[in-house]
């Protein structure tokens, strides 16, 4: 909750002042929406000179930069926990090692994709964007001659950022694209917990059944009888359907997040903005994706 939040922003590194200018705020929420997407980031510059140059305009502007920084970072968080997660496999599924195997390494598969998919999304934003756009306003601000050349210099800054994250206007179908992107990821990482909560459940049912055996045949009796071993048989016929299902899913949001890559780096290429088209190059370095454009 948001007392949570707020104990996260306190044990930042951040000094006294900025620390109690910043709130927490809690937005509407919409159906569907998650702890991740009813809150966002604001700073309060009431009482300092900084209004003077930070108005409200630019503070919505930061606004949309905190909530598209925010998402990304969602979804990096999100895809590390499943990579987290599918290393630990063999130790806490070790009686599904082997049935499981080809499962795994479709997880995987998906995941790199969309880690690769993310970091160079956070690249872009961190260094070349956020990180120039900065030093161009540092350049400005220092040889600035009076208040106005600050203010203008400021201007510049967001409108830059504004741009080269696609947040205006002019950019919102590439936005558009961008987040229909963002979208495959985190249905991947939701369909990830199901499997999750699947994969745990029916690796206690089989330990459960191993240790009845166990202590059946301890006790001088059979391990196990017709009835058991039909029950069993049902359960792990149930377990592969639910496995192929997920598998189906995966699979789905895997050409789902192909598709929609493509159309991203197709709009990409149309832009006149040598940084912004400088995404689509790190995204498809190896030009795997434009294979697949030209192949279409």
């Amino acid at each position: 909750g948001e007392r949570t939040i707020s104990q996260a922003v306190v044990s930042t590194q951040s000094t006294g002042e900025v620390m109690n200018r910043v709130n927490v705020l809690k937005l509407e929420e919409s159906t569907g929406d998650t702890g991740w997407d009813t809150f966002t980031l604001d700073y309060n510059l009431t009482g300092t000179p900084l209004t003077v140059i930070v108005n409200n305009d630019s503070r919505e502007t930061y606004l949309c930069i905190f909530r598209m920084l925010w998402k990304t970072k969602r979804i990096e968080h999100g895809l590390k926990r499943v990579w987290d997660s599918t290393t630990t496999w063999k130790r806490v599924l070790s009686s599904l090692t082997h049935d499981i195997q080809p499962f795994r390494h479709l997880v995987n598969m998906v995941n790199t994709e969309m880690q690769h998919f993310v970091s160079q999304v956070q690249y872009y934003i961190n260094f070349e964007v956020l990180e120039c756009s900065w030093k161009e306003m540092e350049g400005a601000v220092d040889s600035a001659e009076n208040l106005d050349d600050i203010i203008d210099a400021h201007k510049k800054f967001v409108s830059t950022v504004s741009e080269r994250l696609m947040l205006d206007e002019d950019h919102r179908m590439v936005m558009v694209k961008l987040y229909s992107v963002f979208s495959h990821a985190i249905n991947f990482i939701a369909v990830y917990d199901e499997a999750s909560d699947v994969l745990k459940r029916h690796e206690i049912v089989k330990r459960d059944r191993e240790l009845k055996i166990r202590a059946n045949t301890d006790q001088g009796g059979w391990g196990t009888n017709a009835a058991t071993e039909e029950a069993g048989r049902a359960e792990d016929m149930k377990f592969k359907e639910t496995l192929s299902r997920l598998s189906q899913n995966f699979n789905t949001i895997r050409g789902g997040f192909a598709t929609s890559l493509e159309d991203l780096l197709a709009a990409l290429s149309k832009e006149q903005d040598d940084t912004v088209k400088f995404l689509s190059l790190r995204i498809d370095f190896n030009e795997f994706y434009r294979g697949q454009l030209k192949v279409k």
